[in-house]
C-alpha cells in the first residue's frame, strides 16, 4: 500500500460530525463529481479508482440525503477499474447544496463557515484528487488536483487559512494546489485528522534524514583520511628526497625527530602523530606543533629541489 493510499485508508474511518461531513461531501463531489442532465433528468456521478473512498462517499450521501444510488464499475482511459456512484433522487437538492448548479463559490463558503468545517474540506478534497509522496524520498510534495480555476483558488484558500502557504500550478487537464515544505505537508495531515499518517511520515522523515546525516559523515571521513593518506604520501617523498642529498644526520635535532616520527607512522594523521609523540618521549606535543615541523620538512625539500635546479 502506497503511503498516500494509507492516508486515505485512515481518512474515511473517522468519526465526524454532519456539518463536517456536509463540508466533506461537498469537497468529494465538487472535485471528483459530475452533473449530469438528460432527458431522464438529473444524476451525478462520482468516480473513483479506491474502494474504501467509494463506500465512504456512498454512506455519507445515504445517511445525508437518503438518496437512491448505484455503485458502477467500468475500466478508465488508464485501464484501471473506476467505481462510479450514480444518484438518482435528491440530485437536484444535492447538486444545489454543493454548488454544482452555480458559477461563483459562495455555496463553498456556505459549507465552510468554522475551522472544523474547513478542515473536514480538506479531508475531502485530499480524498477526491489529492497525493503525497512517500517521506523516505528527498522530494516532498502533497497535491491536490482540481479542474477549475475557481476551484483551485477555493482550495488554495482553504489550506491558507491555516497558513500553510499553499501553491498553485497548472496541469494539462486543470490545476494542482500543493505544498513543497516536510513542516507544512505534516501539519496538513495534521489538519485533516491523519495522525497515524503524521506519526509515519515524521517517523519516515527522521529516519531518512538519520540517514543521510550518517552517509554526510561517512563520505566527510573517507575524504579526511583520503586527505590524510595523501598528505603522508607526500610527507615521506619529501623525507626520501631529502635524504639523498642531505645528511639527515647534520639536521636540527627537531627536524630529526619528526623525520623518524612520520618514518615510523607512515599513515598516521597529525593527531595520531601527536599521540605517537607522546608514548615515544613522555612530552606533549600539539596538532599544529607537529604541522609546524612537517612544514619546515617540506620546505626544506623545496629548497633543496631550487638548488638543484640552478646547478642544472
Amino acid at each position: 500500500m502506497t503511503f498516500a493510499r494509507s492516508i486515505k485508508e485512515e481518512l474515511v474511518h473517522l468519526k465526524t460530525d454532519d456539518d463536517e461531513r456536509l463540508a466533506e461531501l461537498s469537497a468529494l463531489i465538487q472535485l471528483n463529481g459530475e452533473l449530469i442532465i438528460n432527458n431522464d433528468g438529473m444524476t451525478i456521478k462520482f468516480k473513483s479508482v479506491n474502494h474504501a473512498i467509494t463506500r465512504h462517499f456512498f454512506k455519507m450521501v445515504k445517511e445525508l440525503y437518503d438518496a437512491e444510488m448505484e455503485i458502477v464499475s467500468q475500466t478508465n482511459t488508464f485501464n484501471k477499474k473506476e467505481l462510479n456512484v450514480i444518484i438518482y433522487t435528491k440530485a437536484e437538492e444535492i447538486a444545489s447544496e454543493m454548488g454544482l448548479l452555480s458559477v461563483g463559490m459562495d455555496e463553498y463558503e456556505f459549507l465552510t463557515p468554522s475551522t472544523i468545517t474547513k478542515q473536514a474540506y480538506l479531508r475531502g478534497a485530499f480524498l477526491a484528487s489529492g497525493s503525497i509522496n512517500d517521506p523516505i524520498t528527498a522530494n516532498y510534495h502533497l497535491e491536490i488536483f482540481v479542474k477549475s480555476a475557481d476551484s483551485a483558488i477555493f482550495v488554495q484558500r482553504m489550506f491558507n487559512s491555516f497558513n500553510l502557504n499553499a501553491k498553485i500550478t497548472k496541469r494539462r487537464n486543470g490545476f494542482i494546489v500543493y505544498l513543497k515544505e516536510a513542516e507544512t505537508i505534516s501539519e496538513f495531515l495534521k489538519i485533516i485528522g491523519a495522525y497515524e499518517g503524521v506519526f509515519k511520515f515524521e517517523d519516515l522523515r527522521i529516519q531518512r534524514d538519520f540517514t543521510n546525516s550518517i552517509n554526510r559523515v561517512m563520505n566527510c571521513e573517507i575524504a579526511n583520511e583520503k586527505k590524510t593518506l595523501k598528505a603522508a604520501k607526500d610527507q615521506l617523498n619529501q623525507i626520501k628526497f631529502i635524504k639523498k642529498y642531505r645528511d639527515i644526520n647534520l639536521l636540527e635535532p627537531t627536524l630529526k625527530e619528526i623525520i623518524e616520527l612520520r618514518e615510523t607512522n607512515p599513515s598516521a594523521s597529525l593527531n595520531e602523530l601527536s599521540l605517537a609523540y607522546y608514548e615515544k618521549t613522555g612530552d606533549k606535543m600539539s596538532k599544529s606543533g607537529i604541522n609546524h615541523r612537517l612544514q619546515k620538512i617540506r620546505n626544506l625539500a623545496f629548497e633543496i629541489a631550487k638548488s638543484l635546479e640552478k646547478i642544472e
